[in-house]
């Protein structure tokens, strides 16, 4: 009777990639072949052959029939290799599925990408981008991107393999990016009205008229300030005197007037929404940059004199509202845009700064006030005056209009000033941060 030695039967096993050799059941599909060249002496001996089963098709635990071609010993396969320019992933259908929206949770769309003969998907795409992507599959959450990408390749990348779009944009958001939703009026007329003085690169026209703009409203802000001095300052209206209508301050801020209250009116005509329109800050600052100029005028036109000048005195105040045109350039500087940005972004880091400030404040002031209590001299009476002494050490303005006298006192001020520079450091990454996302993106690239 024949016996196969355990020596021998290396050569007869059926030999298993390391793939294969994961998936197969070494109890039931080792199968024992018959060579003759690896027998050796013995090859004239009889050997057992073990008959081979007829090739089933694999099926998915839902019962869907995979290729033909697929290889996978386990009569469930659920495992799904995943090649990216070489770089391999293997993870569970049911990880990919839970994303059905997107190329490899759609069955049908990634099928495309199927290698029969590899028995894999396979992606001629930027691997480094994959590595955030495959992550995103099996933890969720949100995308983040690795350090080395670049921005363009990394959004370019989401899109191929079709990500959730909310999850997109809430990583745009994260990055930086400016988010607009832009609603264009009807066909027509106001539309190309809208486009000449809200989108200046649209057309040489829309340029002109922004730089035109700027330039009135930068001689604006420069003429309230040079009004101000003492050898160029003069009254246009002075009390018990006519009006004075040749004044050359009057007549540029006329002019400016006039073309701010065009601005705002032309394009309340031709804007898509009048809510929304008074709704945003820039259109809210046009309006309210012409209200002082045209009380004045009013106060004036009404009794045709400078008796009521001293009465518009009382609305002086109004002159200070000319200040608020400097917004205006916001819509045309992207400078200014970052900034205002940035800041709206590090409202939680600037509170965090604010708590920790006042916290010291008043731990400092209430602690020199006792420390400089009963010493000759002393400048800290009470603790609100230690407010001011403590707020200008922290900021390391120092006045010294109020400062300690005893050594306690000093030693106190010394430790407040150490406190006060820690303490402006809070915000200072968390600005630069956030500034540095709005100015990579000032472009505008993120507008949708």
């Amino acid at each position: 009777m024949a016996v196969v030695s355990l020596h021998n039967q290396a050569p007869y096993r059926r030999t298993y990639s390391s793939r294969e050799r994961v998936n197969v059941d070494s109890e039931k599909n080792d199968l024992w072949l018959h060579s003759g060249d690896s027998a050796g002496s013995n090859s004239n001996i009889a050997r057992p052959v073990k008959p081979s089963a007829p090739r089933r098709r694999c099926v998915t635990l839902d019962g869907e029939l995979l290729p033909i071609q697929h290889t996978c010993q386990l009569s469930t396969c659920d495992r799904i290799t995943i090649n990216v320019s070489g770089k391999y992933f293997e993870t569970w259908r049911k990880t990919l599925e839970d994303h059905p929206n997107t190329l490899l949770g759609d069955p049908d769309r990634r099928s495309q990408y199927y290698d029969k003969y590899k028995d894999e998907y396979f992606f001629d795409r930027h691997r480094p981008t994959f590595d955030a992507i495959f992550e995103y599959y099996l933890y969720g959450g949100g995308l983040k991107r690795p350090p080395p990408v670049p921005d363009d390749v990394f959004l370019t990348e989401l899109d191929f393999f079709e990500i959730e779009r909310p999850v997109i944009e809430k990583y745009r958001r994260g990055e930086g990016y400016i988010m607009e939703n832009v609603i264009l009026p009807e066909r027509g007329l106001k539309r190309k009205v809208w486009m000449l003085m809200e989108y200046p690169e649209t057309s040489l026209c829309a340029y002109i008229i922004a730089i035109i703009s700027v330039l009135i409203t930068t001689a604006s802000i420069a003429l309230f300030c040079v009004e101000t001095l003492p050898g160029l300052s003069s009254e246009h209206c002075v009390q018990n005197q006519d009006p004075n209508w040749g004044d050359p301050f009057f007549l540029v801020e006329t002019i400016c007037s006039a073309w701010f209250t065009f601005e705002v009116l032309i394009r309340l005509f031709a804007c898509p929404s009048k809510v929304a329109f008074f709704k945003d800050f820039k259109n809210l600052v046009d309006v309210t940059a012409v209200i002082p100029y045209y009380v004045g005028l009013f106060n004036i036109l009404s009794t045709m004199s400078c008796d009521s000048a001293k009465s518009s005195a009382s609305l002086a105040f109004l002159r200070v509202f000319r200040l608020v045109r400097i917004f205006k350039l916001t819509k045309h500087s992207a400078g200014l845009q970052v900034l205002i940005l940035t800041f709206k972004a590090s409202v939680e880091g600037l509170c965090l700064f604010l708590v920790a400030l006042t916290v010291c404040i008043l731990v400092f002031s209430s602690a020199v006030y006792f420390a400089e209590m009963g010493i000759e001299g002393s400048q800290i009476k009470s603790i609100p005056d230690g407010f001011w002494w403590a707020i200008i050490t922290m900021t390391t303005v120092g006045y010294g209009d109020v400062a300690p006298k005893g050594p306690m006192g000093k030693l106190l001020g010394s430790m407040c000033a150490v406190a006060g520079v820690l303490t402006l450091a809070i915000p200072v990454p968390i600005i630069t941060e956030n500034f540095n996302k709005f100015y990579s993106h000032k472009t505008g690239r993120g507008r949708i």
